[in-house]
């Protein structure tokens, strides 16, 4: 590397960094707060009053992560968008990649976290409660094989745990709305993909230019006016390449939907604490 490109990144940053001073960016709300000084007056056994108040925590540090790193997203595209092509894509490749891949695995980690503590909590208390045994659908069992729940089952036994919660049907609402079929077909499976196979890139850039697929077979059959039609062939299948690619992120867009599922996220945290907190109030006081 040059001393000019290094000239030129300082510069860039210096920039970035100004921008981050000049403020407001977006999430502009304040950080969550790591007050769960309910959780610790209340009749819950020092196994449970600590992992709740541990996993809350993580949350609110997932949370108030995912909100720094947007804020730092949203700061760069204003930066990068003012450079060229070339330009742009060394400013991306050094400083905003990491960043936006972080943001953009958050929905479906964060969903999947919520479901975890959410239900850990929520079974806690109603321990305390009492006349509750200590299972979870799920638990392994004598003699019989350990199975692995999907997701959608986590969420149908953390929304029989909830039933008589004021709030559940409003937390389940929107812990349904994180990393929604619709937040996934906006940034091309971009979670999975990265994940399992390969990945839409930022800005610039196909992947998987070239796919492969187990299609029905067909076969050209001649019609009664003597034109011919392609028709499955019954019980047959057949591998099928074509070109296709998957297009790349374009970071501005993917950053607003993203923003949109972090403000998702910490609203069903919100709903949670406040049911949370309503349920430990009732029980007695240490």
């Amino acid at each position: 590397m040059t001393s000019d490109y290094f000239t030129f990144l300082h510069q860039a940053f210096d920039r970035y960094t100004t921008r981050l001073q000049e403020g407001p960016l977006e999430p502009a709300d304040s950080y969550l707060p790591y007050d769960f000084s309910d959780i610790e007056r209340t009749r819950l056994n020092m196994w449970a009053s600590e992992m709740i108040r541990d996993e809350l925590r993580e949350i609110t540090n997932r949370l108030n992560a995912w909100h720094n790193h947007l804020q730092r997203w949203q700061a760069w595209n204003e930066v990068i968008r003012t450079y060229g092509e070339a330009e742009a894509w060394d400013l991306r490749r050094e400083f905003l990649e990491p960043m936006a891949h972080c943001c953009l695995i958050q929905p479906s980690a964060t969903r999947d976290a919520l479901i975890f503590v959410a239900t850990n909590s929520v079974h806690q208390v109603r321990l305390a409660q009492g006349n509750y045994r200590d299972y979870l659908d799920g638990d392994p069992e004598p003699g019989k094989k350990p199975k692995h729940m999907t997701r959608r089952q986590k969420e149908v036994r953390l929304q029989g745990l909830m039933t008589s919660w004021p709030q559940a049907a409003a937390f389940m609402d929107h812990l349904r709305q994180i990393d929604s079929p619709a937040y996934r077909a906006l940034t091309h499976d971009y979670r999975n993909r990265s994940s399992h196979a390969v990945g839409p890139r930022l800005a610039i850039g196909l992947t998987q230019a070239v796919t492969r697929s187990v299609v029905p077979e067909t076969e050209m059959v001649q019609q009664d006016d003597g034109s011919y039609q392609e028709v499955p062939v019954a019980g047959r299948l057949c591998v099928q390449y074509s070109y296709g690619g998957t297009p790349p992120l374009d970071p501005e867009s993917a950053c607003a939907a993203n923003l949109a599922q972090y403000r998702t996220a910490r609203s069903c945290f919100e709903v949670f604490r406040t049911d949370l907190s309503s349920a430990v109030s009732v029980l007695p006081r240490v």
